[in-house]
């Protein structure tokens, strides 16, 4: 058989998604939506305990004074904190852009841990930003009412409102059973 003078041209959509190449840069292995609500969760945690535990945790030098600190002043969320991220906490808490200000100190804390033991504190920071300036663009506003163009048995041809019919009120019915049935009839 004599081989092909042209090369065949490669398809340029492919049929599944799963086979397409990944991105540049190494990958990420956690999933962005856990790293921002796990955030969100630290957050809430970091501002019921933060006024007693701010002293004692920025003062720790040591894993154990860490460690300690969660025991005495934050014992309901010691369980999820400590010791398994006491080394991380310690290494945010005396990270030189630490924040000042309480609420920027809980923000800061709680965007770093995020993604431990997976990812670094910073990875972690960078994912919750672009994920929080995602939600910032979004619309506040909601679609409040949808139309359609109806014909209706009273002889009314237009567009809908509120899904019924503007002249006699019939409503356009929600199922997709009821529509079928009344094209066939």
């Amino acid at each position: 058989m004599p081989e092909r003078s042209k090369p065949i041209p490669k398809a340029q959509e492919t049929l599944d998604a799963f086979s397409e190449k990944r991105g540049r840069g190494r990958p990420y292995h956690v999933r962005h939506s856990e790293v921002i609500g796990r955030a969100g969760n630290y957050r809430y945690i970091f501002g019921e305990v933060w006024p007693r535990l701010r002293g004692p945790l920025i003062a720790a030098n040591h894993v154990e004074e860490v460690v300690e600190a969660f025991e005495k002043h934050a014992r309901t969320y010691a369980a999820q904190f400590v010791p398994r991220l006491a080394e991380d906490i310690l290494k945010v808490v005396h990270d030189p852009k630490f924040p000042k200000r309480p609420d920027p100190q809980i923000n800061f804390l709680a965007d770093s841990l995020a993604g431990r033991p997976n990812i670094a504190p910073r990875t972690s920071r960078d994912i919750c930003s672009k994920e929080r300036a995602k939600e910032r663009t979004k619309s506040p506003h909601k679609i409040i009412r949808h139309e359609f163009y109806v014909e209706c048995e009273c002889g009314y041809k237009g567009p809908a409102r509120d899904n019924a019919c503007r002249k006699c009120g019939a409503q356009i019915p929600v199922s997709l059973d009821a529509l079928w049935n009344a094209i066939i009839l």
